[in-house]
């Protein structure tokens, strides 16, 4: 059982394939089926931030193992779309918040949600 909950578990987004997949979902939520890595590499840049092209082809290659997103390539460019929504995605972390910060007591989650 345990095992299973462990393996569960690898199935969250790092804190950096999350922001790519903010990112990703923030494109498809405007329209566009199919991003380039370059549209995200854009927001990063419009965020103040940056990342590496190299860097972030690694990244969806480990969110396209991790189901997350699929990837094509059409001659050198790189287009990437998402396999789980926005919502589903949230709903998963808040079963793992759930289960690991309020030992399953949803009364409590809501309790804390609402003093925010």
């Amino acid at each position: 059982m345990a095992n299973k909950k462990k393996a569960e578990k690898r199935k969250l987004l790092t804190p950096k394939e999350h922001e790519i997949m903010l990112k990703l979902w923030t494109l498809e939520e405007s329209g566009i089926k199919q991003s380039k890595v370059r549209d995200i590499l854009e927001l990063f840049k419009e965020d103040g931030s940056s990342m590496a092209y190299t860097t972030l082809a690694t990244f969806i290659k480990i969110l396209v193992a991790k189901k997350y997103a699929a990837s094509t390539k059409n001659g050198v460019i790189i287009f990437i779309k998402s396999k789980i929504s926005r919502q589903a995605y949230a709903e998963l972390a808040l079963k793992y918040a759930l289960a690991d910060y309020f030992a399953g007591d949803k009364d409590k989650m809501i309790e804390t949600v609402k003093n925010l």
